[in-house]
């Protein structure tokens, strides 16, 4: 009994383990095809300027990017949680324009009609905006003409479903 119970224990904070395992990966894409992928925790800094993207990695090598010349910046959270396997999601995000120059659109839906948190983090993942959203409102008008050009990440989070997706504002 004893040890069918420490076999449980054993089982229940292994789980717990792995669901805390996470690891953030970031890609670019060019537009000849070639996609290079960072993690996260090996990234020291990244910086745009003069018309390119510069990946300054911990190890102190660098790799630069122009702007013009990639398809796409794109940020994962790959998890060995399996929260939402085999539900559909509740909840879908599109941002539009993108690139935006003033007005961002932030267009979702919710078949369950729960209140949306909505928060656009900095490339620094510093929170530059967080409102609470009506769900009656489906497309709802954020002025991001005060941002400064840069890559932004909009996560929209109604405490069931979490969307996440990126644009630039020039």
């Amino acid at each position: 009994m004893m040890h069918s119970k420490l076999g449980m224990v054993f089982v229940f904070l292994l789980v717990l383990g792995l669901t805390a395992l996470q690891a953030q990966t970031m890609y670019v894409k060019s537009k000849n095809g070639m996609q290079t992928a960072y993690t996260l925790r090996d990234v020291k800094n990244m910086t745009f300027s003069s018309g390119n993207l510069v990946v300054t990695k911990t190890t102190g090598s660098q790799h630069t990017y122009a702007l013009n010349g990639f398809r796409y910046l794109n940020f994962e959270n790959l998890t060995t949680d399996i929260v939402n396997a085999g539900k559909k999601d509740v909840a879908t995000l599109l941002l539009y324009p993108n690139p935006v120059l003033e007005v961002l659109n932030i267009q979702f839906s919710d078949e369950q009609q729960h209140a949306f948190i909505i928060e656009i983090f900095s490339i620094e993942g510093r929170v530059v905006y967080r409102e609470k959203l009506n769900p009656q409102n489906h497309v709802h008008q954020i002025n991001v003409s005060a941002l400064p050009k840069g890559f932004y990440l909009c996560k929209l989070n109604n405490g069931i479903t979490k969307q996440s997706a990126q644009f630039l504002k020039q």
